[in-house]
């Protein structure tokens, strides 16, 4: 029987789950449109041999967010090919050494218990698990920002300049993420608890000189080399990007996507789910006895200061909490390594019923019938090129699961007049779309159907030649 007490049963439930999500990580495609779209930008900056500028499309450059996380997804690329797992490889990774600062920075404050515990609890939570094998830009952020956390309490507490200069290396990193929010959300709970306890001493006594031409060494270089690649970025990243995006909720100035606007402080709803299950502990913190310690006050001002920023924020997401996930992680594990026998053995099954789940939902396929999903009907139209090649067109809206799996073939044409009238060609568009009609001078017959979708092998009417039936016996015209 497992004894909880015991480290080798509590490294056994956490080893579990990230190897649960290794596994899995290649098994089912690329989920929605966010995940699809930053793997293929990832693509792209492989096949172009771009490391400067991430590319939204061939020729359109992506200004919404800095390189740091398509880099990581193309180096895996690079090594494991052009395929889901090289995708979100770099976000597994960049989960487990997090798990490995939260456990380091727990030991050394409370006990190797907690932290490991504080690891288990970071991977089965829903956002930490999902966070754990996405194609996203977070995951980079709050690496960054932990690891900057790490070295700014450690300073705090030691006075190391190792300490100082991973703090700034950590911030250069997170300027390469994702821009200045990492100042913000990493700066804010450090200066609140600096003023609490009068630490200006030890603030004064940090490396700034050398400690920022570092920060600024990793960062600003590849920001001057966007900028003059592509004039126009500046402006948009911070006026945009980093104004707009968040205190205008209908903000029409995104170019690469739409707003995700929502009434503000849905941010907190986001944070409960986003901890389930481990939401219904968090009355053991709160009611927590004693007077809490300096550990505890920096804690709690790292976990609150993400929700509270975009408490008044028009457009979020509920990746955007990630950074705080380690902090409220850190002050769960410190109760629970603490509890007794049936609450411990609740918190163990809380940790791996997501990540069990999780895997069930996986290996069953169900992930795989989504809409978005293009992988099969991409896989159909190559099939079919020895026989009867076509370029593969979207006439709808433009779908990057389809460019990702088909390596940049399949075009978003929604004009008819610019399908090729040389050649056959072939269409996809979902079942939902299919009473509506095409050109009636457009005979097409149906390949195949798969994930709501419909592919079609096309082909204009009236350049074929006197009693040619270019699509066989089942072409149809307007369907």
């Amino acid at each position: 029987m497992l004894n909880l007490k015991s480290e080798r049963t509590l490294w056994f439930i956490l080893s579990s789950i990230l190897l649960l999500r290794l596994l899995g990580l290649g098994v089912y495609p690329l989920m929605d449109t966010s995940e699809a779209r930053y793997a293929e930008m990832a693509r792209k900056m492989v096949e172009l041999s771009d490391w400067v500028t991430p590319m939204f499309d061939y020729g359109v450059p992506f200004w919404g967010k800095p390189p740091l996380s398509f880099w990581t997804q193309a180096a895996s690329m690079t090594v494991f090919g052009t395929n889901e797992f090289a995708a979100r490889f770099p976000a597994w990774f960049l989960h487990l050494a997090s798990c490995f600062i939260i456990i380091r920075l727990a030991t050394q404050e409370v006990s190797r218990k907690a932290g490991i515990w504080a690891a288990i609890i970071f991977s089965g939570t829903a956002l930490g698990l999902v966070s754990s094998g996405v194609v996203l830009t977070d995951p980079v952020l709050s690496f960054s920002i932990l690891l900057a956390s790490y070295g700014f309490w450690r300073w705090m507490k030691c006075a190391g300049k190792g300490d100082a200069y991973l703090m700034f290396l950590a911030l250069g990193l997170g300027l390469l993420a994702k821009g200045p929010l990492t100042l913000v959300l990493m700066g804010a709970p450090a200066f609140f608890w600096i003023v609490i306890y009068k630490q200006w001493n030890r603030v004064l006594r940090l490396p700034w000189v050398t400690g920022i031409a570092l920060m600024l060494g990793i960062s600003v270089p590849w920001y001057i080399a966007a900028e003059m690649k592509t004039p126009g970025f500046l402006e948009y990243f911070f006026v945009g990007e980093h104004w707009s995006r968040y205190v205008v909720s209908d903000w029409a100035g995104d170019l690469y996507g739409s707003a995700h606007a929502k009434p503000y402080g849905t941010i907190w709803i986001q944070l409960g789910l986003a901890l389930l299950p481990w939401t219904f502990f968090l009355p053991l913190v709160i009611s927590r006895r004693g007077t809490m310690q300096r550990f505890d006050v920096y804690l709690w001002l790292w976990a609150l200061a993400t929700p509270v920023f975009f408490t008044f924020s028009g457009n979020i997401l509920w990746t955007y909490l990630l950074p705080a996930l380690p902090a409220w992680t850190l002050l769960l594990a410190e109760c629970i390594s603490e509890v007794g026998r049936k609450t411990a053995w609740a918190a163990a099954a809380s940790a791996l019923m997501l990540p069990v789940a999780g895997a069930g939902i996986i290996y069953n396929g169900v992930l795989e019938d989504r809409p978005q999903n293009q992988r099969d009907l991409v896989q159909a139209w190559l099939d079919v090129q020895s026989s009867q090649s076509g370029p593969l067109i979207y006439p709808g809206r433009r779908s990057y699961s389809s460019e990702f799996y088909s390596r940049g073939m399949s075009k978003s044409i929604k004009d008819p007049d610019k399908w090729p009238r040389d050649r056959s060609f072939y269409l996809s568009r979902r079942l939902r779309d299919s009473d509506s009609d095409l050109p009636v001078d457009v005979g097409c017959k149906i390949i195949t159907e798969t994930n709501a979708s419909q592919l079609l092998l096309c082909r204009w009417k009236d350049t074929a030649q006197d009693g040619e039936n270019i699509l066989g016996d089942s072409a149809t015209g307007s369907r």
